[in-house]
């Protein structure tokens, strides 16, 4: 009879439900670590396109400025075959800088344009990811460069965007070979 018993009983024993949520457990933790690696990359990514974004508006609206200056002397800023942080140049508008400003939040920076004494207007968003812009200049020839920092994962990746850029020619700024 109690063989009977025993074949009629059904049913997990102790051990096996905690083998099988063990390995429940595990399996959840594996696929909840892949998950969080991709969102993670996957917001890295998205941060690195925007600063992109930012990136290339800035040194498109600079070029275009640029590109207008008009007037016997062009470049103000920097001096003829230096760098400087500042670019500045005379168009029909008035004098036009651009620089690296203070973003309204702390720790934060955007890529600011004036024109003559009007109080100078951001051309990016503020970022903290901003870090430098340089403006190297050889004759009527200027390369703007952008440089950002990024975090993925606890690491900083610097990038940076460049652009070259000719002034229309004057007589005193040709563009050096």
């Amino acid at each position: 009879m109690q063989e009977a018993a025993k074949k009629k009983r059904k049913g997990f024993t102790l051990v096996e439900l905690v083998v099988a949520l063990a390995i429940f457990i595990v399996i959840i933790t594996i696929s909840f670590s892949t998950l969080s690696r991709f969102f993670a990359m996957r917001s890295a990514q998205e941060q690195e396109m925007i600063l992109q974004q930012n990136f290339r508006f800035a040194l498109d609206k600079m070029a275009y400025d640029f590109r207008q200056a008009s007037g016997e002397t062009i470049l103000i800023k920097p001096d003829s075959n230096a760098m400087g942080e500042e670019l500045q140049f005379n168009t029909s508008a008035g004098t036009v800088t651009y620089n690296l400003g203070d973003g309204a939040s702390s720790g934060t920076y955007a890529i600011c344009r004036k024109v003559d004494s009007s109080s100078p207007q951001p051309v990016t968003e503020d970022m903290h990811q901003l870090v430098k812009v340089y403006f190297v200049r050889s004759g009527g020839k200027v390369i703007m460069i952008v440089v950002g920092n990024l975090e993925y994962f606890g690491k900083e990746r610097t990038i940076s965007f460049s652009s070259l850029v000719f002034s229309r020619n004057s007589p005193n700024e040709s563009p050096s070979p």
